[in-house]
């Protein structure tokens, strides 16, 4: 009995995998595209609302709401430079310079059903809106 849980298991894990991705993975030419130039907004896992502009030589400057840390006067947005990418593996890069804690990430764009835009995964807490 245990040898067809193991033997079962590797096929559960992957449905699931397929089935967390429901939408269509950009490929690195489709991704260019969308991303030169667009304005792009995206909200943290830690609720921070961040817009940058993709300018064409790969450096951008960001705004946050900073809702991690803010500062003593209550006051919470802040600007950093950083840069962006696509990796030979066909990913959006990000590397932001914040002052507290600096950014860097990687992650492939999957355009969901729905039209919308996504890290990973068409999974709404990761959505990312590209606009030009």
């Amino acid at each position: 009995m245990r040898k067809i849980v193991w033997l079962l298991l590797p096929a559960v894990a992957s449905f699931a995998a397929v089935a967390d991705e429901t939408g269509t993975r950009l490929s690195g030419e489709e991704l260019k595209t969308l991303v030169t130039g667009a304005t792009v907004e995206h909200v943290a896992k830690t609720g921070s609302l961040r817009r940058w502009k993709n300018d064409e030589d790969g450096s951008f400057i960001a705004t946050s709401n900073n809702k991690k840390y803010g500062n003593a006067l209550g006051q919470h947005s802040t600007a950093s430079p950083g840069t962006w990418s696509i990796n030979g593996e066909g990913q959006y890069c990000i590397q932001i310079d914040w002052k507290r804690e600096p950014e860097k990430w990687c992650a492939f764009i999957v355009k969901g059903t729905d039209g919308g835009y996504y890290l990973n995964s068409a999974d709404p807490s990761r959505k990312i809106e590209f606009s030009k």
